[in-house]
């Protein structure tokens, strides 16, 4: 079962969405890689949330076709993730949910991901207690020994035997909910109408805001923890002023950014994707 063993498993990106998924993708770089596990893996791990925000992780499943035990060829039908007995909903934060893909199957509690192929599935909700908890899967197999030739393209979803007694348990992946934020969006009829397109975005994005002067306007940017992780300042111009921001260096999730004109400031919300 060595490639099963490579296969339990490496479980993108997420990401912080404006609003919870309830629909998950295949990440694209890990299917670039043409390998079989689970994406992210335990070394990136999960994203960090925040109480009362909304919470979205992405996972990407690759089961194999096949492997090899005592030169037998073995097909893989499908892999099973399900709760351990001793745990509750996978041992999630209160609030959130482990959401099926498209092609995966969910009922009782048991999700089934089938051979041969690259499927998803998202943690989505909006936790309501802060703490660091460690997500508890269950993992079985189901295969069917092939000695007189070459496994299906697409197996038979249904059939195979569960290869290992007791199942394996992953118990390495972390998910840290941190306290409410502090920092809250300001609204007065002394509007800059800051926006910022697009939002969500990928590296780059463009800060839009409209002043009446000619002045110092400063931007600060701030995780959900409210530390300030960016900060520049620009010349103003009389009415649309436009400001790039670059966030590739920024790992994918929801920030809080602030323009600061005068004795005036007005906070906003935006969502980076498709970083680590």
């Amino acid at each position: 079962m060595n490639k099963f063993f490579t296969f339990v498993l490496a479980l993108a990106t997420f990401n912080v969405f404006a609003q919870a998924p309830t629909t998950c993708s295949i990440d694209p770089v890990f299917l670039a890689m043409n390998n079989a596990g689970i994406w992210p893996d335990s070394a990136t791990n999960f994203i960090q949330g925040t109480v009362g925000q909304p919470y979205g992780q992405n996972i990407t499943v690759r089961v194999p076709k096949d492997t090899t035990q005592n030169s037998i060829v073995i097909c893989f039908n499908r892999v099973e993730l399900s709760t351990p007995a001793t745990y509750t909903n996978f041992a999630l934060p209160p609030g959130l949910n482990l959401l099926a893909g498209p092609t995966v199957t969910a009922a009782a509690g048991i999700y089934k991901y089938p051979g041969n192929a690259t499927s998803c599935s998202v943690i989505s909700g909006t936790p309501t207690t802060a703490g660091t908890y460690t997500i508890q899967f269950k993992v079985q197999p189901y295969l069917t020994p092939s000695p007189f030739g070459p496994c299906p393209s697409t197996p038979n979803y249904n059939n195979g035997s569960a290869s290992i007694s007791p199942p394996t348990t992953l118990n390495y992946y972390i998910i840290k909910i941190n306290p409410s934020v502090g920092i809250k969006e300001e609204v007065s009829a002394k509007s800059l109408n800051v926006i910022n397109v697009p939002n969500p975005f990928s590296e780059k994005t463009t800060i839009k805001f409209n002043v009446k002067d000619e002045a110092i306007a400063k931007i600060c940017v701030y995780n959900l923890l409210g530390d300030k992780i960016f900060e520049d300042k620009i010349t103003t111009k009389y009415g649309d002023n436009n400001y790039e921001l670059d966030g590739s260096n920024w790992s994918s999730g929801m920030y809080l950014y602030t323009i600061q004109y005068k004795n005036y400031s007005e906070t906003k919300r935006m969502v980076l994707t498709g970083n680590r």
